[in-house]
């Protein structure tokens, strides 16, 4: 599966949106949020059957930078 990093080091950014859609297929990721570079991970695991039909949306509280989000998408390639 493909990841994908944000990182933010200005502690002035108190939280981030993300968004998450498919062109109508299933959506299968892990978010992460890595707080400073000793913490453990917050992980949030995303499921929806239609990407396209259900996005999804969530804003994420990032405190005291520096902080990183990533996205890997752990779903199947089906052609």
């Amino acid at each position: 599966g493909s990841l994908r990093t944000w990182s933010f080091a200005n502690p002035a950014i108190e939280s981030v949106q993300v968004l998450l859609k498919t062109e109508g297929r299933p959506l299968d990721a892990d978010v992460e949020l890595w707080q400073g570079p000793d913490n453990t991970p917050h992980k949030m695991r995303v499921y929806v059957e239609d990407g396209a039909l259900r996005t999804f949306n969530a804003v994420i509280g990032t405190p005291r930078g520096p902080n990183t989000v990533a996205i890997r998408n752990i779903g199947q390639l089906e052609f």
